[in-house]
């Protein structure tokens, strides 16, 4: 099978989580750098120059590890604060902790213990100095986390614009193709049409519903048999469905109307395009924390120029999957065995909606 990739390709906070590892590495490797870049500036010889640069390193890495842990500590207020009050409180704690640690180092710096410091620099001085010091620094490394925080809102908001055109795209494509079925059942069969108007509706409603695009799945398998049943209605005994799913997942959130559609090709350049009776197989289970959803159908006539299905809606099932999740999700469409299957693996937390599970 074939991997269809999209054509074109969580609420990001301001500072990052430093109750994470690789946001605390991030700190150090910042704080590391700095010292690196004041023991070179200090011009010391050989031996002296490595001591410096011991020393410095250490004392970095408790401003950092005090302040990351700091940040962490405070990060459920950042949360609900404005962008402009996180950041001024965010270099103010910076500069406190500064003041603090270099306090406590000029007394064990000056010590006859340890005699790591010029004693005849007062101690305000010093504790000014590297205030000043880390009020640059900081204001720099926070000035640098505000304007990711501003292109990751920006980038965020054209995916929601995207995403929104993508399923706009969508709802037509499959509401005109119901409503050829129904229009054929309503001159011979209109008790089943009515039958057909109802479960119309019941995916209609589905379709447009103000919960968000995640549902859990259960949820899409009512949109997918709705469907089923209109198409049943117009093929008859010719549309055979088989479903195979745990009843484990059926809380697994999904986007909307990301199965339908699969299912619908399915129906359109499978089932209905054979002489005689087509079985449709719906798979889903669950392997390596992801949820796989195989939809196979039979091979189409070779010689039907529809056989290869609708394009438009398998690109913008693509789409809303790398919108949605990245990478981590992908759609696979291909001949397997004799059948035409379409495979969707899903991770069960997005990144659009900052790591949510639904």
């Amino acid at each position: 099978m074939k991997r269809i990739e999209a054509r074109d390709s969580a609420s990001p906070s301001l500072i990052p989580d430093f109750c994470s590892g690789p946001a605390l590495l991030f700190m150090a490797a910042v704080m590391e750098l700095v010292a690196i870049c004041f023991t070179l500036a200090s011009g010391e010889p050989g031996g002296a120059l490595l001591r410096k640069l011991a020393l410095l390193s250490l004392y970095m890495q408790w401003i950092g590890l005090c302040g990351g842990a700091a940040l962490c500590g405070l990060r459920r207020l950042f949360m609900v604060a404005r962008p402009g009050l996180v950041f001024v409180a965010c270099w103010t704690t910076l500069i406190l902790i500064v003041m603090v640690l270099s306090n406590i180092a000029w007394y064990l710096g000056t010590s006859p213990n340890f005699g790591m410091l010029d004693a005849s620099e007062p101690r305000v001085h010093f504790i000014l100095r590297h205030s000043l010091i880390a009020a640059i620094v900081s204001l720099m490394l926070l000035r640098y986390f505000w304007t990711r925080h501003q292109w990751q809102e920006q980038v965020r908001a054209e995916g929601e614009s995207r995403y929104q055109a993508l399923n706009a795209r969508i709802r037509p494509h499959f509401f005109f193709n119901a409503l050829n079925s129904l229009a054929a059942l309503i001159s011979i069969r209109p008790m089943q049409a009515e039958t057909m108007v109802e479960d119309l509706a019941d995916v209609f409603r589905a379709s447009m519903e103000k919960r968000g695009r995640m549902a859990p799945l259960v949820d899409e398998i009512g949109v997918c048999n709705a469907y089923l049943r209109i198409e049943k209605a117009r093929l008859g005994e010719k549309l055979e469905v088989r479903w195979d799913v745990s009843e484990k997942l059926l809380n697994w959130p999904v986007p909307m109307l990301i199965i339908q559609p699969l299912v619908e090709n399915a129906v359109y350049h499978g089932v209905s395009k054979l002489k005689d009776r087509g079985a449709i197989g719906i798979h889903i289970y669950a392997a390596q924390k992801l949820l796989i959803i195989e939809v196979e159908n039979p091979m189409p006539p070779a010689d039907d120029p529809g056989s290869r299905g609708n394009q438009i809606a398998i690109d913008n099932i693509a789409s809303r999957l790398n919108l949605i999740y990245g990478e981590r999700a992908r759609l696979d469409m291909g001949p397997d065995n004799g059948v035409w299957r379409a495979r969707l693996s899903i991770p069960e937390k997005s990144l659009l909606l900052g790591g949510e599970s639904l």
